[in-house]
């Protein structure tokens, strides 16, 4: 393993910002009316020679997750370095030194970013020099505009941060979505892995074949009762040819419902619906095996078919599970809080959007006249809503989920017990590739490509969820900072974009890693590699999760602002989701991007991702208070309608709305119209 020398790498990074410091020319705006000086003379005293303490204020409402190490047992490093409860973990020890600063971290270890910004705000933002937090960007923003944070383009416009500038320079989306109403960046994000997959279908693929491509006389015969009525029937019956993968196309022979069928059976059972959807495919496919229409780089399946299989796994627990339950559940999310997830079916009825981002706050689109529609309260969505309450009626989602007390990991539950003693079975479920199909959750765990639709007025493979610029970050605070801790402040903030501080940040520290060897990822990029120091150590105490143990123990990897890099989830996936990623970047599966390019369609600005935040000037924000009350409370409203429309056993006092009206009034009522007119504003200061 490579060894780092720290002096040399300090004498190297304080070498290379100090000419950049020494280069200002012009006078920079004093911070706080302390200093006086021309810019030359501060930039040559700021050599990096110097100290320059700095405090800190990052909060994410969990104390394992802060700069300071938390943990109750001693972490002796691979350098032999021990880190003990209440010292700097070791990547911010680190970064500490690359800079030539020492770091205080303020924090409260378990406070809440929006309840640390409230908090923060009386003071003038002056115990600190660098605030930070998660899913605070529109206050961060905010405050910004209001003078209480440094515009860092004019640090940028002066010679400082040269690698962040570099950095919006290749990726002017990121600039865009990050610029205030007043045209300033006062934030560094969390920008995920952007232009790449993020969560998809995963699911027992093994449950496919075994019922699919067997005897169905095998099979149950509990009765099952039919709600859904299917979506491609009458006049919206599909025939057509779809493209899963360049010079291969499947067709759909004829316009036969799958549904109409399994529900005009006299009997319907597990041995019964199966049988009809294997005839079915039978009918109007040409695959090797049944179970193709699902599995693999061919698959075509649609919504109806997927609910159609659905039906065949409900109606079979004793079978799949190998007599181990009597029952199990097609569809489920990881947490009660994740239940938004379920909207994505919508989608792929026919294409109507339901998330503008990676954010289940996120409910809007650009329409074709670059206007933003709240997506949330349209027709469409409802009678989407509609069709699922049908499917919660057959049982098709995990009740559980929809218990806002319950905090269980169902993901674990439903996919992580099947060996135990007392065992829960789940069938599918939209969520990360790596995480999903990791070996140690479950060995049999593999993704399906989207099902087809009519996505912007197009047949297409489309999954409407890619890695965004997150609403968190970081900023520097005027009130609690001199000239001197600005510059200083700073210097941090852009070291994290430099060839060394992405690498700390990303993977840990560098002493910990293999850096003599390279790690290959799927398409021949070479990332930092990381040490069996590392692996072990993750095993022993995060349960074998390198992302966790980065965090958590060495603190790296934090939602400062950073971009981070695909190298440590690749180094984390099981050959299962090795597989899964090939199949979907050699598919024609699209996905939203910033530069919003896909299948030409109805609407040219369908693709596009909304910003994760809004910039609001101050008058917007206060009409948003004072007029409209549209929150976390809408998906608790929207999920009424899926759990209690159909089945109508609604316990009193519970607003269900039974028809579009009802529901439409819900949104008017709490400020709709002035919540849309109020957003497209401030997304008109972003074009």
């Amino acid at each position: 393993m490579k060894k780092i020398k720290k002096a040399t790498m300090l004498l190297l990074v304080a070498g290379s910002l100090s000419l950049v410091f020494a280069g200002g020319a012009k006078e920079m705006t004093e911070s706080n009316g302390n200093e006086a000086s021309s810019s030359t003379e501060v930039m040559e005293k700021d050599d990096f020679s110097v100290n320059v303490p700095l405090k800190f204020n990052l909060s994410y409402g969990n104390k394992s997750r802060t700069m300071t190490y938390n943990q109750s047992t001693p972490l002796k490093m691979s350098n032999g370095d021990v880190i003990t409860a209440g010292m700097l973990k070791p990547v911010w020890r680190s970064i500490g030194k690359a800079v030539n600063s020492t770091f205080t971290d303020v924090s409260i270890q378990d406070a809440k970013a929006s309840d640390m910004i409230q908090t923060a705000s009386t003071s003038n933002f002056g115990e600190a020099n660098i605030f930070g937090g998660n899913s605070i960007a529109t206050d961060l923003m905010a405050y910004g505009a209001e003078g209480k944070f440094v515009p860092l383009n004019t640090l940028m416009d002066k010679g400082l941060m040269p690698n962040f500038k570099n950095y919006l320079t290749e990726n002017p989306a990121v600039k865009k979505v990050i610029t205030a109403y007043d045209g300033n960046i006062y934030q560094i994000p969390y920008i995920a892995e952007i232009n790449n997959f993020a969560r998809n279908i995963v699911c027992r693929s093994e449950w496919i074949t075994n019922l699919l491509d067997g005897n169905p006389q095998k099979l149950e015969q509990n009765e099952f009762k039919t709600y859904y009525k299917g979506f491609y029937t009458g006049n919206n019956t599909r025939q057509n040819t779809v493209t899963p993968k360049e010079g291969i196309a499947i067709t759909k022979k004829t316009k036969q419902s799958i549904i109409e069928i399994q529900n005009a059976l006299p009997v319907k059972n597990g041995r019964t619906l199966t049988k009809a959807l294997i005839d079915y495919i039978k009918a109007n496919y040409s695959y090797g095996k049944v179970s193709d229409l699902y599995i693999g780089e061919k698959a075509a399946y649609d919504i109806d078919e997927l609910i159609a299989l659905w039906r065949c796994v409900k109606a079979n627990p004793s079978f799949l599970t190998n007599g181990k339950a009597d029952v199990v559940w097609p569809f489920f999310v990881r947490k009660s809080s994740y239940t938004p997830e379920i909207y994505h079916l919508a989608t792929w009825f026919d294409g109507v959007p339901v998330f503008g981002t990676d954010s289940y706050q996120a409910s809007w689109h650009i329409d074709k006249n670059n206007n933003v529609q709240y997506t949330f309260s349209t027709e469409a969505m409802y009678n989407h809503l509609s069709r699922m309450s049908d499917l919660y009626a057959e049982g098709m989602f995990y009740t559980d989920n929809y218990d806002v007390s319950n905090k269980t990991n169902f993901r674990s539950l439903l996919f992580g017990t099947d060996e135990s003693s007392t065992p829960k079975f789940g069938f599918m479920s939209f969520d990360w590739i790596s995480s999903s199909t990791a070996t140690s959750l479950n060995k049999n765990i593999n993704i399906l490509l989207p099902p087809v639709a009519k996505v912007n007025g197009v047949w297409q493979y489309y999954i409407e969820n890619s890695r965004v610029i997150k609403p968190d970050g970081w900023v520097i605070s005027v009130a609690g900072s001199t000239k001197a801790e600005i510059k200083r402040a700073a210097s941090v903030m852009d070291y994290i974009f430099s060839d060394e501080g992405k690498i700390l940040q990303c993977y840990g520290e560098l002493y910990d890693l293999d850096l003599e060897n390279k790690y290959v990822g799927p398409s021949g990029n070479t990332f930092p590699k990381f040490s069996n120091w590392v692996i072990d150590h993750a095993n022993q105490l995060a349960n074998g999760d390198i992302a966790l143990f980065l965090r958590d123990w060495e603190g790296a990897m934090m939602p400062i602002g950073y971009a981070k890099q695909m190298g440590v989830e690749y180094q984390v996936t099981s050959q299962n989701g090795f597989d899964a990623w090939t199949m979907l970047k050699n598919s024609t599966t699209n996905f939203p991007t910033y530069e919003g390019k896909g299948i030409p369609g109805d609407n040219p600005n369908y693709y596009k991702l909304i910003p994760s935040s809004f910039s609001f000037k101050p008058r917007q924000s206060e009409t948003l208070n004072e007029k409209t009350s549209l929150s976390s409370d809408v998906t608790r409203f929207m999920d009424n309608v899926v759990q209690y429309k159909t089945l109508g056993n609604a316990t009193a006092g519970t607003n269900v709305a039974m028809n579009y009206d009802e529901y439409l009034k819900y949104f008017k009522d709490r400020g709709l119209d002035i919540y849309v007119k109020t957003y497209q504003a401030a997304y008109d200061s972003t074009k």
